[in-house]
């Protein structure tokens, strides 16, 4: 199915339209400022709606998702919007170059376990240096910030964080970095709904006469982990 939103498509399969609705109408990601002088990293990029949304206000984006289904999309979804200044990376960041690691496609999300698909580890400092950072990779970002100085260059973060041990230590961490965080929180969410549906009215229109998220979410058929959940929570963070 594609999805638009104004200008910008997105190719999405059955069963992920919250995807759609996470990026650009709640606005998950909406704390970032992006302009044309910032390289952004965008890690765990899924099947690109972050990337193509901020693709045209970004110098580049480095986009880095490790399925393989995911990033066969995030590829076609870059491609039919005609961006680039997008960068593809078939790897899952990690804290080592190079490491083989297995991940488990959980279908909401992803895992290192034993029996998954094999890819390749990569950390940030060999990707480059990036102003703004995105990052949902599922519980690794752990690890990731433990070498936190590829921070030293981040102007604007956003972290969706996975478990206790994270959602207690990075926001710490990023403030020994000199960043003031929040966490998102009810309001952001139905604030960027109302903001976001009424910029494109027709597009999000289309987008639930197909799907119902918005109803079936007042319904209670949906949740929004960040907010209901003890063990996700959306980082924010600007120097």
């Amino acid at each position: 199915m594609i999805f638009t939103y104004g200008k910008t498509k997105l190719k999405i399969p059955e069963g992920y339209e919250y995807v759609y609705y996470a990026t650009f109408i709640a606005g998950e990601w909406d704390f970032l400022k992006v302009k044309d002088t910032d390289t952004v990293l965008n890690a765990g990029a899924f099947i690109g709606d972050f990337t193509v949304k901020i693709a045209r206000k970004a110098k580049e984006v480095v986009a880095v998702e490790p399925l393989p289904w995911a990033f066969k999309l995030l590829k076609e979804n870059v491609e039919i919007n005609n961006l680039k200044n997008v960068v593809l990376v078939n790897k899952a960041l990690y804290d080592v170059d190079g490491v083989r690691l297995k991940i488990v496609d959980e279908g909401t999300g992803s895992k290192i376990g034993e029996n998954g698909v094999e890819v390749e580890g990569v950390t940030v400092d060999s990707l480059g240096k990036f102003s703004v950072v995105k990052m949902d990779i599922e519980g690794a970002e752990g690890k990731v910030m433990k070498n936190g100085e590829w921070l030293d260059h981040v102007k604007q973060i956003a972290i969706e964080l996975h478990g206790r041990e994270n959602i207690e230590a990075i926001p710490q961490l990023l403030r020994n970095k000199g960043f003031v965080i929040r966490f998102m929180t009810g309001d952001d969410l139905v604030k960027n709904a109302l903001k976001n549906s009424f910029l494109h009215p027709i597009s999000f229109i289309k987008a639930e006469a197909r799907t119902k998220v918005v109803l079936n979410y007042f319904k209670r058929k949906y949740d929004v982990p960040a907010l209901s959940r003890e063990e996700y929570k959306i980082l924010y963070g600007r120097k």
